[in-house]
């Protein structure tokens, strides 16, 4: 079981258990998955928060990661 992160954050991460994948977004719209095969575990500030939870998750489980490539944030270099 996950647990749910604050859900005041811009970017949320989005599960479905039956077709094994994981969705980091930043879309409004993209609230509309949940109730049909996608739930929302986690809500967070930055898009890196987000994806590296995200990606946390994909790879306990085996399942596929997926994200946007437009609102992806490259690290910041040093």
């Amino acid at each position: 079981m996950f647990r749910i992160q604050d859900m005041t954050g811009k970017y949320m991460i989005l599960i479905n258990e039956e077709a094994a994948r994981v969705l980091v977004t930043g879309r409004e719209q993209d609230k509309e998955l949940a109730g049909i095969g996608w739930s929302i575990i986690g809500s967070f500030k930055t898009w890196r928060e987000a994806y590296e939870r995200a990606r946390d998750i994909a790879d306990e489980r085996d399942y596929i990661l997926e994200w946007y490539l437009e609102e992806e944030t490259p690290l910041p270099s040093n």
